[in-house]
């Protein structure tokens, strides 16, 4: 199973809440205004869309190699639990292009796929449909497991021949509305007679589909918000890089920076920035750096046993006529008859030719070293051998790299490989002046999905140019060092030990010392000079005689790598020490078995707070907002399914549905049956009842075992500090260490603070 990073469950956290608070609230608005206060730390109005009113419509920002489809997988499992209160979505899956349609399709019907886990690690069974596929699907595949209709916002369209099939009358999808109560199909698009329409459209206004949107950015029109409308979605969620900010802009309700995702090992970062004015002087380095990366990547493969074949992504001109450009032709050409490259390492990849298409590049047989493209690697490329982008595009258009700057970012196994250069990005461009492409690829790193600062501080120079170090030696100088001083230092203070190493020469003002000198005798020296120019003097002999480099002096210790630690709170255990944290608490065993298991009145109420059904009025914008989450939910209950339970089927279904690692299944067993049945016999609530209202019964059980769970561990803490046997202390040997490697801390956001530092 993938395990997701930081960053990303950060994001389905604040998509969680989000949910859970519209519905408890019953307003998407006031919810979002609650739940930004906390993810981006300040509150932040809700844009409504006028033809979407009261639909939670959101977007999770997570820029280009931060993985926004892993977090798409799992956010199914959230909207359908806290928001839809369903175990069978309904899910409309949108991509940009045909060819992420073809990936995204590939990828969930793999069953071995990270994707397909995810989703059904959340949501149980999974069917994957393509538009043709859905336009014959029959209610009992969609009643069972959540379906997953991927699909282009073009295919919806009318005016798209698959689009008008989707709004056609057909006989496949009848069984989809038998039994609909007449508040529902009144809703649903009508033929001529009024007859409802049996399509495709009408089965989605009746499920409230759950709707992705992916690289949602090129989705944010009148036209898409009116698509999305005729499909009547029980929520939007948005993922993109660079989400829509001026008209129509998104909800964004996490954000994530380019600092959590290179601390989260999953782009390589810094990216190292080389410009030359002669294109095929350019091409002869970028090709010396890809090769040199693959002698590099051969080492690491020796230490670690990962195969990594670093790519180079080329990008050339456009042709055009009248007028010779760096064609991919061109292009091709020099790297066979200049550089000896064979023609089976090369691969051209644009909008006419496909060579890459049918071919597992990252397979260790495959000979692919080489990529020509203009701009279709633009979208739905995603390999993380690519390492060098050579850019031969007229450096005076401001997308000269932009296009494919992402395709060079992903981080080979989303973890930092033991050779630095191997975790870093490299870029050529064709230019005479670096400050113009440096700021073209921060434009590229912005328009990727980073703040403009994170962007600046992630591109470095190539050939960075080394000031020369006069004492740069490798090994201590172990003979006699001189230096003229400008004073007599009065050497007879020194230490006998000390005094016997030097040498003064009065006429010359020469000072000579034998040997390496520590760092003692430094100090000694220097101690018994008047004048800076002398101390300065000392400091020389020192450095030469060590073949140390004065430069180093002046690193901050965090450079020097050397680690900061700070001792914790400890428990010992015999005679061993460990770090005091929750899993000491479950060493104090608790019975949730005999606790109080009866919900009362004011923990839950028989008559449903948000209980009301009817037609969204359109009219009433306020109305439509209170009104939005407890008609999709009395909308979605329609499906559920939930004849023939019993009390031991719906302590089942509670038992799976609450997570509880620190209980056994044994003790929760006995504490649902206890709390289930006091519900039917002492409160007087049917089964029937508690099964409708299943998952408002599930989140109030979940806060009552979590109040005994805290009262539990209450005790434990107290217990663990104050009582007899307390073991509590603090100890050098266990200490938190503030890692040396400056990858493994980093800044979450960047200051914005009026103080210049």
């Amino acid at each position: 199973m993938f395990l997701l990073k930081d960053y990303q469950e950060w994001a389905l956290d604040a998509l969680r809440e989000y949910f859970q608070e519209c519905s408890r609230t019953g307003d998407a608005n006031v919810s979002f205004y609650s739940v930004t206060g906390k993810t981006l730390g300040i509150n932040v109005p809700y844009n409504k869309v006028d033809e979407l009113p009261g639909l939670p419509y959101v977007c999770l920002r997570i820029p280009t190699g931060g993985g926004k489809t892993i977090v798409a997988c799992h956010s199914i499992g959230i909207a359908a639990r806290e928001l839809a209160q369903t175990e069978s979505p309904l899910v409309l899956w949108l991509v940009p292009s045909n060819a992420i349609l073809e990936q995204t399709i590939q990828a969930l019907r793999n069953r071995n796929h990270p994707y397909r886990q995810a989703v059904e690690s959340t949501v149980g069974a999974v069917n994957v449909l393509d538009v043709e596929a859905a336009l014959y699907v029959k209610r009992a595949q969609l009643d069972e497991g959540a379906n997953i209709i991927i699909t282009t916002m073009q295919a919806f369209r009318v005016e798209d021949s698959v689009g008008r099939r989707v709004y056609r009358d057909s006989g496949d999808l009848m069984d989809n509305f038998s039994g609909i109560p007449p508040h529902f199909t009144d809703t649903l698009e009508k033929g001529e007679g009024g007859n409802t329409i049996h399509s495709l459209a009408n089965v989605l206004r009746l499920r409230r589909p759950v709707v992705i949107v992916d690289e949602a950015h090129n989705s944010r029109t009148p036209l898409s918000f009116e698509t999305l409308a005729r499909f009547n979605p029980s929520c939007i969620i948005e993922f993109t890089a660079t989400p829509a900010r001026e008209d129509h802009a998104s909800n964004v309700l996490y954000s994530a920076s380019a600092a959590d995702l290179k601390s989260s090992q999953m782009i390589k970062m810094p990216i190292r920035l080389d410009t030359r004015p002669d294109w095929k002087e350019l091409l002869s380095d970028a090709i010396r750096c890809r090769s040199g990366l693959e002698k590099t990547a051969t080492m690491e493969r020796r230490h670690t046993g990962e195969y990594i074949r670093p790519l180079m992504l080329i990008q050339a001109q456009a042709q055009r006529q009248g007028r010779e450009t760096l064609s991919v032709d061109v292009v091709r050409q020099c790297l066979i008859a200049d550089h000896k490259i064979p023609e089976e390492q090369i691969a051209t990849a644009t909008g006419a030719t496909k060579e890459l298409e049918g071919i597992d590049i990252l397979k260790a047989d495959s000979p692919i070293r080489y990529v020509i493209t203009i701009q279709a690697l633009r979208e739905g490329w995603d390999c993380p051998f690519a390492y060098v982008l050579c850019s031969l595009a007229e450096s005076r258009s401001t997308t000269a790299i932009e296009q494919i700057l992402g395709r060079v970012m992903r981080l080979p196994g989303a973890t930092w490989k033991n050779h630095e250069e191997l975790n870093m990005a490299y870029a050529f461009a064709a230019s005479p002046n670096f400050s113009e492409i440096a700021n073209t690829l921060t434009d590229a790193l912005v328009q990727n999905g980073f703040e403009r600062q994170e962007a600046k501080d992630l591109i470095i120079p190539g050939r960075e140019e080394q000031q020369e170090l006069p004492f740069d030696r490798i090994e201590p100088f172990m003979g006699v060092v001189t230096v003229t001083m400008p004073e007599k230092p009065e050497i007879e203070k020194l230490s006998t030990e000390t005094r016997n190493k030097i040498t003064f020469d009065e006429l010359s003002k020469e000072l000579s010392f034998n040997g390496e000198m520590s760092e003692e005798e430094r100090e000694e020296i220097k101690s018994i000079c008047n004048t800076d120019g002398g101390k300065a003097g000392v400091d020389q002999v020192f450095f030469v005689s060590t073949g140390k480099n004065p430069k180093e002096e002046k690193r901050t210790p965090s450079e020097k790598k050397i680690p900061f630690a700070v001792p914790v709170l400890s428990i010992k255990q015999d005679s061993l020490f460990e770090q005091f944290e929750e899993t000491h608490f479950f060493d104090y065993p608790w019975e949730l078995a005999k606790c109080d298991a009866l919900l009362t009145e004011e923990e839950y109420s028989a008559k449903r707070p948000d209980a009301q059904s009817g037609e969204i009025d359109i009219t009433e914008s306020g109305r439509v907002s209170a009104r939005f989450i407890s008609t999709l939910q009395s909308q979605i209950e329609l499906f559920a399914g939930d004849a023939n339970w019993s009390v031991a089927g719906l302590v089942h279904w509670l038992d799976r549905n609450i997570p509880h690692i620190d209980i056994s299944p044994e003790d929760t067993g006995i504490f649902l049956t206890r709390l289930v049945q006091a519900l039917i016999e002492q409160r007087g609530i049917s089964l029937d009842r508690l099964v409708l209202d299943k998952y408002r019964l599930k989140k109030l059980t979940e806060r009552k075992i979590d109040r005994h769970r805290r009262d539990a561990r209450h005790k434990a803490y107290q217990l663990l500090l104050f009582g007899k046997k307390s073991e509590v202390t603090v100890t050098p040997e266990i200490c938190f260490s503030y890692a040396a490697d400056p990858r493994k801390y980093v800044y979450s956001k960047p200051y914005r603070g009026r103080y210049e530092f």
